[in-house]
């Protein structure tokens, strides 16, 4: 090893620029210290316009500093500055990072707004299929997935959305409630029903009464469960002449 890679300032363009990199993500991902130093480090992250520097303004994403509004001020310009690198360098290292993190919020927004709706809804199902089969104690990136999809209408949206109806967080079965009561997809009926009637047996109130909510949205009849319906709504819900949900006065 010689001098210069003693004092770190040796080796080839791409592993000094790595290591500046590197340097500068430790610096933008510093809870502590002057927030000068962090947004320094953004800015000179921003500038660089390479997919690893993409990737380390990224993990900006990850922490969270105080005041909340100088966090959220930093990550409004790591958004900013991602969509500046253009689709072409940002949207491989976002899709990356959003299938293999759970901090995906200001990810997920970065990538609508840099892909056509078509892309995003192709990538949503990949994400949320590969979300589908992994375990994680971390809910929260599965319902971020399925809120994202109830914004788009897809064909494949209600298969897709169907196996989180079983997972065991309430807030994940009702965004995947969410998602199909929205495509307005005839396929969605009889999972939604059956969803409700299986709340009630287990005495889920809250995913009783948001499933009671969207069948109401949905205007689906419930033909064929009309009795075990009419004894599960809440008092706030009836079924009318057609037999399909809707709310009281």
């Amino acid at each position: 090893m010689g001098l210069l890679d003693l004092l770190g300032i040796g080796g080839s363009k791409e592993e000094r620029q790595a290591r500046s990199v590197a340097k500068l993500q430790k610096k933008a991902t510093e809870k502590y210290g002057p927030k000068e130093n962090r947004q320094g480090a953004i800015e000179e992250l921003g500038e660089l316009r390479t997919p690893r520097a993409i990737e380390a303004l990224l993990m900006r994403y990850t922490v969270r500093v105080e005041p909340g509004i100088t966090d959220d001020e930093e990550k409004q310009r790591v958004l900013a500055l991602v969509q500046q690198a253009g689709s072409s360098i940002a949207v491989p290292v976002l899709k990356k990072f959003i299938l293999g993190r759970d901090e995906i919020s200001w990810p997920l927004k970065a990538l609508s707004d840099l892909l056509p709706e078509t892309e995003v809804v192709a990538f949503l199902i990949e994400a949320l299929r590969k979300a589908a089969g992994e375990y994680s104690r971390v809910p929260e990136k599965k319902v971020l997935l399925l809120h994202a999809l109830a914004q788009h209408r897809s064909g494949e949206a209600v298969p897709t959305a169907l196996p989180f109806l079983e997972d065991m967080d309430d807030e994940v079965q009702i965004a995947a409630a969410q998602a199909m009561a929205l495509q307005n997809d005839e396929r969605a009926r009889e999972p939604l029903i059956q969803q409700f009637l299986r709340a009630h047996e287990g005495s889920n109130a809250r995913v009783r009464e948001a499933l009671a909510g969207l069948l109401a949205d949905t205007q689906f009849d419930v033909k064929g469960y009309t009795p075990k319906m009419e004894a599960a709504l809440p008092p706030s819900y009836k079924l009318d002449s057609k037999a399909r949900v809707v709310r009281k006065g």
